[in-house]
């Protein structure tokens, strides 16, 4: 059985004075059993900021003791105004209360069995009142069911905590016995040692046929992956192997996209995408139209991965062709596909994708939310959370919740400081991420952290990498967005401690890029108006990456591109919007063109050293790398 334990702050303040050495390891071992969760929102972390495990050796700080353990969700100021005013004002507990009140009343909505942590009555009343849900206990009876469910050699050392700060919670409650009736708190405190958990209502036994079901719909989840299953399972399957094979196509499909490293036709691959997942759902629907609702629900559950997959391809496709409405209706598909088959690992990939879509729309609060869960879901598969944590604590900043994003950094930089090699990684992917989406100013604040890991463990390849993409975030960036994110800075500069010696060689790092992306941002030298071979401009061979691309309101398009040693120059296309978005890859072709300095407001607004107008725009070719394209890692 899984439990779920929200903790409010005095109860980290009880552990923080009482909580001897052991504590620590036993709480891990607790939470790698995989059965308990114990969960807190930011506020609580500015409550406890300070406190101190007092009888542990070095007196640590208490949350970042602990960070492992905890796990840290934000809930929206709307919803913690909206208890209060269901409550009532002048019966309300505080505003982090409220949220942990929140917090306990939607995880007992999903069917969790939820128990708030507090010694505060008026939270266990008035969510009584409230009808939220959730169980409370004190601080003392949450350790007491801990040692119950702990293994016999931890068990020990949480009922001799429990009993202390149970002794300090009756010393409190009896001190304010001349300010309110403690009676019916002293009785909850005791009825909550007797009792324990409220049990959930028992559950009616599974028929012999839904375990039927279930043993069928795995063997048809095996059977459409190629594996051999037995005789008696494919009779009662009956015709739905042959009913759901189709799908199976999709795959195939998938796979021939990534056949190749590039791409030069997302377009065409996402119509094609488009017809095969039509085409085969329509075939499997006509093939389930005459059977009865059990065979369509364990042929859906079935078939759900499929198009999981196919869906999430379908999404990074239209994404890339700058159709942000069909990327998210493809992936929020994905995610609803995901839920069905319970795959934990999906369903973080396709939140973190429409996380990064809403990040592109500036959409914080929701790009927040969506990167949170994903982070949730990241801890119950044991994945890596450093990017969630990351892009959570960026997107909190941007919508001013100061507290959340202060967290979630402080939460990544543990994963940072433990293994830089897999930090520079995963911090290059997230700033690679966010270019992509046209946020450069949050790129580059992101890739300067990735060059510091780079440079820490000595990975050249990479730092010659990471300059290269801090030149294109350079080239990227307008004066709004130096404007929009002046602040980020500080923040993200708490992901990583970096010696003196290091910051030393960093400086030298960074000054040589910023002086980089200067000669870049000059005017070209040579221009010419007359049509030119494309190769005097851009050796044969080379390539172009699209770090932007606008249209003005006569349909004329200006495509912003970085080049290794040009820097940056505008194609200017006045046929109108090309299907191009950023990262995208550029080939001149065969096409003559000729070149003219920018205008000082082009200048000025995109840093471009050129504008190169192209006499033939067909042949242009433009390609992308197929794993941005089906989603593979």
């Amino acid at each position: 059985m899984s439990h779920t334990w929200v903790i409010d702050s005095n109860c980290f303040i009880h552990l923080g004075s009482m909580a001897p050495d052991r504590f620590l390891p036993d709480m891990k071992a607790l939470k790698a059993s995989g059965h308990h969760t114990f969960l807190v929102t930011p506020g609580v972390h500015s409550e406890v900021r300070t406190v101190r495990f007092q009888r542990c050796k070095g007196k640590p700080e208490l949350l970042k003791s602990m960070d492992s353990i905890l796990t840290t969700i934000s809930v929206e100021p709307d919803q913690i105004r909206g208890l209060a005013k269901m409550i009532g004002e002048k019966a309300s507990p505080q505003d982090v209360d409220l949220s942990l009140m929140v917090l306990a009343s939607q995880l007992a909505r999903e069917g969790r069995e939820v128990v708030l942590v507090t010694d505060d009555f008026k939270m266990t009343t008035t969510g009584e009142k409230a009808n939220l849900g959730y169980t409370t206990c004190p601080p003392s009876t949450f350790m007491q069911r801990l040692a119950e469910l702990a293994p016999s050699k931890n068990r020990s050392a949480f009922n001799s905590l429990s009993r202390r700060i149970r002794a300090a919670e009756m010393r409190y409650a009896i001190s304010r016995v001349n300010e309110y009736d403690i009676q019916a708190k002293l009785t909850w405190m005791v009825d909550s040692l007797i009792e324990g958990p409220k049990a959930k209502p028992p559950q009616p036994a599974k028929s012999q046929q839904s375990e039927g079901d279930e043993v069928l719909s795995t063997a048809l989840k095996r059977a459409l992956k190629g594996e051999q299953i037995k005789l008696k399972h494919r009779k009662k399957l009956g015709t739905l192997l042959e009913v759901c094979m189709p799908m199976v196509e999709l795959d195939d499909h998938l796979a021939s996209l990534s056949t190749k490293t590039y791409s030069n036709d997302v377009e065409g691959a996402y119509r094609m995408t488009m017809l095969a997942l039509s085409e085969a759902l329509e075939s499997v629907g006509l093939g389930l139209a005459p059977l009865g609702e059990r065979d369509a629900e364990l042929a859906n559950t079935a078939i759900a991965g499929f198009v999981q997959r196919t869906e999430t391809a379908l999404g990074l496709m239209a994404k890339m062709g700058g159709n942000q409405i069909a990327a998210r209706l493809h992936l929020s598909r994905a995610l609803q596909a995901a839920t069905l088959i319970d795959d934990q690992f999906a369903e973080m990939h396709s939140m973190h994708q429409l996380g990064l879509l809403a990040t592109g729309s500036d959409d914080w609060g929701r790009a927040a939310r969506l990167f949170e869960t994903a982070d949730q879901q990241a801890q119950s598969i044991d994945s890596d959370r450093l990017a969630y944590l990351v892009l959570a604590g960026i997107t909190r900043h941007m919508n001013q919740d100061t507290q959340a994003a202060e967290q979630h950094i402080q939460s990544a930089q543990a994963y940072v400081m433990k293994d830089k090699i897999k930090a520079c990684h995963s911090l290059s992917k997230i700033g690679t991420s966010l270019l992509s989406i046209d946020q450069p100013g949050l790129a580059l604040e992101i890739l300067d952290e990735a060059m510091e890991c780079a440079l820490e463990s000595e990975q050249s390849a990479e730092m010659e990498q990471l300059a290269e993409r801090l030149l294109m975030a350079n080239a990227a960036m307008t004066k709004i967005d130096s404007l929009h994110h002046e602040d980020l800075r500080s923040l993200l500069d708490r992901l990583n401690a970096i010696d003196e010696g290091a910051q030393v060689a960093f400086n030298k790092e960074i000054e040589a890029i910023d002086q980089r992306a200067s000669m870049h941002m000059a005017p070209l030298e040579e221009t010419w108006n007359t049509w030119q071979a494309g190769e005097r401009l851009i050796p044969e061979g080379e390539l172009l990456t699209v770090v932007r691309s606008e249209t003005d309101e006569h349909g004329h398009t200006l495509i912003i591109v970085h080049h290794g040693t040009l820097g940056s120059l505008g194609l200017w296309l006045p046929e109108g919007r090309l299907p191009v978005s950023s990262g995208h890859i550029i080939s001149m072709g065969g096409s003559r063109v000729k070149v003219a300095q920018p205008t000082v407001d082009l200048q000025d607004k995109h840093g471009i050293r050129g504008i190169v107008a192209v006499e033939n725009t067909s042949q242009l070719d433009f390609i992308v790398p197929t794993e941005g394209m089906t989603g593979e890692d």
